[in-house]
């Protein structure tokens, strides 16, 4: 749903270092988020979002040149909160299988949460983008995979090393089609919290690995 309680966007063309210009950037990003997620990128259009916040359509491109840019810059800020998600949620203090939940944890967290409306774009609409962009977001992404290989590697019987790559892909499977369906409403949800599924989505890799 959108958010109408939001900063007014200024219609001037602004500076990029004028107060307040990157926190109206993100107010873009937020909404134009839940429009393209609602909608679809596709059918989505800049002119309705314009509307959705009451602005022009000029209130828009002051800020992102064009859709694929508003669409790049969404996916590209929800990896980089992502990747910040799991970094605060790791804790090298932890042995190594509570490490790997909690980095889990972390990570669903964010893609069922507030981060939802990006992880369903960038699953859904990435690759509507330019093959170069598609790279950039790809390497934040091994970034991901990089930092969860490595808990697992620690979690992971030592004989398990040849598995790791695919072990790591299935956690994130996993992990990714959670948010479709432990919905709030459900009975599922109501018994297994997202820190719960996290786990035994770990729990459940780290088995196969044995």
């Amino acid at each position: 749903m959108l958010d109408r309680d939001m900063p007014p966007l200024d219609h001037r063309l602004p500076s990029r270092r004028a107060p307040g210009f990157d926190a109206r950037r993100a107010v873009i990003r937020e909404q134009a988020a839940a429009l393209f997620a609602r909608d679809g990128y596709q059918r989505a259009s800049l002119a309705g979002l314009a509307r959705s916040l009451g602005v022009t359509a000029n209130g828009i491109s002051n800020y992102y040149s064009s859709k694929e840019d508003l669409l790049y810059a969404i996916l590209d800020s929800h990896l980089v909160a992502l990747l910040a998600a799991v970094e605060r949620a790791d804790d090298e203090a932890l042995a190594p299988r509570p490490r790997l939940e909690a980095l889990a944890g972390g990570y669903l967290a964010t893609i069922a949460g507030p981060g939802a409306n990006g992880h369903r774009l960038l699953r859904e609409a990435a690759r509507f983008l330019p093959a170069a962009r598609r790279e950039d977001l790809r390497t934040r992404e091994r970034w991901l995979l990089a930092l969860f290989s490595a808990a697992l590697a620690a979690a992971a019987p030592r004989r398990a090393s040849a598995l790791l790559s695919p072990l790591t892909l299935s956690l994130f499977a996993m992990l990714n089609e959670a948010p479709r369906w432990l919905q709030p409403r459900d009975e599922a949800a109501e018994a297994l919290s997202l820190a719960a599924y996290a786990s035994l989505a770990t729990r459940a890799v780290l088995a196969a690995a044995r």
